[in-house]
């Protein structure tokens, strides 16, 4: 890279990198652009967790320093005038001010927060809009903070009944090793509730956690009563607060960095914190353990995939135009003679037909299960398709309508979603049906007719 000052050119955007040889941790040697290139090797993985939402830097400029003397902070919500114009500004009223916070999109907005020292990035629990406004919370993170005489087995135990309680609920936990003291578990949300109700939902599971363990847990911040506990911080569900990103780095002596991590991982007696190269390392090998969490913002272009499979010169489908409307509930079921029959499942949901294959059709049992293979994302233009897709293209073969009309939501979550259909035609559903969809693997789900009430 450059000695002194140089532009580059990252993912399209032109950015002008200075000092790229300057040290931000003493301890290992690494330098502004072990920063950069290591966020932009594990942008893939994440900004998908912190896509749609405002980003709070944590900037070390001259760098973290040493245990001896440490080195100068400071938080930054703003994002400065100098700033490139590509990056994405939004709004955010405040109760006295108004702030311009960034919202990261790309390989070079994590290039640009490395070069002005932002080593660590903060997000809310909340996503914006396409037109910047707040939306419900889509998660929830409970922060387990080990006290004087705890660390991170303690946090293990207190995780695993967190996550035994929220399984309870019907939440399904995902832990981060949070890079500095303790461990991070967040549980998707279905965005039917905002903050202040999260927030005080997340206290009472902290206030149940004390309860079940009062000699290993604490719910209060009052540091007289945390010595060899864990603090239980729900706060961070607060609709004013942020939370480290995982996969961001830390401003610690040494470049930790927050890492998603699997439930078996939490089992090992030798669990640490995880250094900027072996997460590295880590990711060239496996998938995200969190990535069930990394959904697209709304208004983010869920139909690149869709449009990528297609060339839409050759085939009479929909050419993937998205949707300004993402409150409709429609459902078609398409009957697909492509290189093997299928029936394609698709459910209106966030501006977009979020689909399904059915090898076997839906069931018409509740007594059987069917495979359901989750696809790409397709546009509501397709609910009304009817065609031959050419052979040779993606899916070739003859499409048409088995059954379509609108469905009422009673659940949609990462791992279930339950849905009553009303068909329209002769020969399809035959009315109303109740179907639940589970997720079982990757892009494998069940999906079960159920008895309606």
């Amino acid at each position: 890279m450059a000695r002194t000052t140089d532009t580059v050119s990252v993912s399209g955007h032109r950015l002008r990198l200075t000092h790229p040889d300057k040290v931000l941790y003493p301890s290992t040697g690494t330098t502004k652009a072990d920063v950069i290139a290591y966020y932009q090797q594990i942008a893939p993985h994440l900004l998908p967790h912190i896509a749609g939402r405002i980003v709070t830097r944590k900037r070390w400029v001259e760098g973290v320093g040493t245990a001896a003397s440490p080195g100068d902070v400071f938080f930054e919500k703003n994002l400065p005038e100098s700033a490139p114009s590509w990056i994405r500004r939004v709004e955010i009223t405040h109760r006295s001010h108004v702030n311009r916070y960034p919202v990261f999109e790309g390989p070079a907005d994590l290039a640009w927060a490395g070069q002005v020292g932002a080593l660590e990035l903060h997000v809310p629990q909340w996503r914006v809009d396409a037109q910047g406004a707040p939306q419900n919370p889509d998660r929830l993170v409970l922060d387990l903070d080990p006290g004087p005489g705890a660390g991170l087995p303690e946090c293990v135990e207190v995780a695993k009944r967190a996550k035994a309680l929220l399984r309870d609920l019907e939440l399904d936990a995902y832990p981060v090793t949070s890079g500095s003291k303790g461990i991070h578990l967040y549980s998707a949300l279905d965005g039917t509730h905002d903050s202040d109700y999260i927030n005080a939902f997340a206290k009472q599971v902290a206030l149940a956690l004390e309860s079940e363990l009062p000699e290993l847990v604490v719910s209060s911040m009052k540091k007289s009563s945390r010595t060899g506990k864990v603090l239980v911080d729900w706060s961070q569900n607060n609709g004013n607060k942020t939370t480290i990103a995982p996969y961001s780095l830390r401003g610690t002596i040494e470049p930790h960095v927050a890492v998603p991590r699997t439930w078996r991982e939490l089992n090992d007696p030798d669990l640490r914190h995880l250094t900027i190269d072996e997460v590295v390392a880590r990711m060239k090998r496996r998938k995200d353990p969190m990535a069930a969490l990394a959904r697209p913002a709304p208004g983010a272009d869920r139909l690149e995939t869709y449009r990528a499979k297609r060339d839409a010169a050759k085939t009479p489908e929909p050419d993937g135009t998205p949707s300004s409307d993402p409150a409709g509930n429609t459902f078609v079921i398409q009957e697909h003679h492509a290189s093997s029959l299928h029936w394609d499942f698709r459910l209106e949901h966030d501006g977009v037909l979020v689909s399904w294959a059915l090898p076997k059709g839906v069931p018409t049992s509740t007594n059987a299960n069917h495979l359901a293979v989750q696809t790409e994302d397709h546009p509501l233009a397709y609910a009304t398709f009817e065609g031959t897709i050419p052979a040779g293209e993606y899916g070739g073969g003859e499409v048409t309508i088995w059954d379509s009309g609108t469905y009422e939501l009673e659940k949609w979550k990462a791992r279930e979603i339950i849905a009553t259909l009303t068909g329209t035609k002769a020969g399809g559903l035959g009315g109303r049906r109740k179907y639940a969809l589970i997720h079982t693997d990757k892009n494998q789900w069940l999906i079960h007719r159920m008895k309606l009430t």
